[in-house]
């Protein structure tokens, strides 16, 4: 009965827990949603620079790329509750830290774990598969295969056809298919992303509803307006955020079943080309000018 007397009657100047929790909690995934849409909206751009270091070896991706995004996360989330330790704003200052530290804390984390784990796929030639669902590795390896069909006297032509079916005949169909998924489909086949974000806006809509039923009681009219805004807010925020990473994934497979499609499948051109003695013009034999028939004035 104290405990609940102390969270039901927190002091004058400080708003309830579960209060501070639901405002915190719908900041926290505004931001992830405003993010996701920055860079759906930017695209073009980020698929650019993604097709470009995406292509460098896997493990040096994660130290130089994820890695150092993920640290400097870590540092301004750390930051930021080095501030409310030296400035004393209290425990809702320290709450909206905690819910905010998972994100990069696990990032970074993550990052440590696949660069542990990549590390030998890169010493591996030709691989014994390629995830469809990993651009990292279907663009390094795309980018081994343009270098090594490059350069044809000094490439393994064997291991050189085993990555070029690996990436045409298998990751090629599978990326189409991820491209031309319904909405539906999506749902299922990432139903950790589904739960958790669907999850994270039940519990925070919970804790809503929680802070307000002492005024819902009493019958205010204000307390059912907020608690209506509020599910509005929070169930736009949620299936805002599904719906741009549902159309981001869409376009990210689609730009890349096209890179794939257009680069490997040069390289596969080029060595057929090779094999049966036609020249390319690649090679410096591109194909001969007809001479124009000479004219005879009468």
């Amino acid at each position: 009965m104290t405990c609940y007397a102390l969270v039901a009657a927190p002091p004058a100047d400080e708003p309830p827990v579960l209060l501070a929790a639901a405002v915190w909690s719908v900041a926290v995934m505004a931001a992830v949603f405003v993010s996701t849409l920055l860079a759906y909206l930017l695209r073009q751009r980020l698929e650019r620079a993604n097709a470009v270091v995406q292509g460098i070896r896997e493990h040096e991706y994660v130290k130089s790329v994820r890695q150092p995004v993920a640290t400097v996360l870590l540092a301004a989330v750390g930051g930021y509750g080095i501030n409310i330790a030296t400035q004393d704003a209290g425990w809702p200052g320290y709450l909206g830290w905690l819910l905010g530290m998972p994100i990069p804390a696990g990032m970074v984390t993550w990052a440590a774990i696949r660069s542990v784990r990549q590390h030998r796929f890169d010493e591996q030639w030709p691989p014994d598969e390629v995830p469809s669902n990993d651009p990292v590795k279907i663009r390094s390896t795309l980018r081994r295969i343009v270098h090594e069909g490059a350069d044809s006297e000094q490439a393994d032509s064997a291991a050189l056809d085993r990555a070029l079916v690996l990436l045409l005949d298998e990751v090629l169909p599978a990326l189409r298919v991820r491209r031309d998924r319904g909405p539906r489909r999506w749902l299922r086949e990432h139903r950790m992303t589904t739960v958790v974000v669907l999850g994270w806006a039940v519990v925070t809509l919970a804790a809503v509803v929680l802070a307000a039923s002492p005024y819902l009681w009493d019958g205010r009219r204000g307390a059912w307006v907020v608690l209506g805004a509020a599910t509005l807010v929070i169930a736009f925020i949620a299936l805002g955020l599904l719906t741009v990473l549902y159309r981001y994934s869409r376009y990210r497979n689609m730009m890349l079943a096209s890179e794939v499609e257009r680069s490997a499948g040069m390289v596969r051109r080029q060595i057929v080309e090779r094999r049966l003695g036609i020249p390319t013009a690649s090679g410096g034999g591109g194909p001969r000018r007809r001479r124009r028939p000479a004219t005879h004035d009468g």
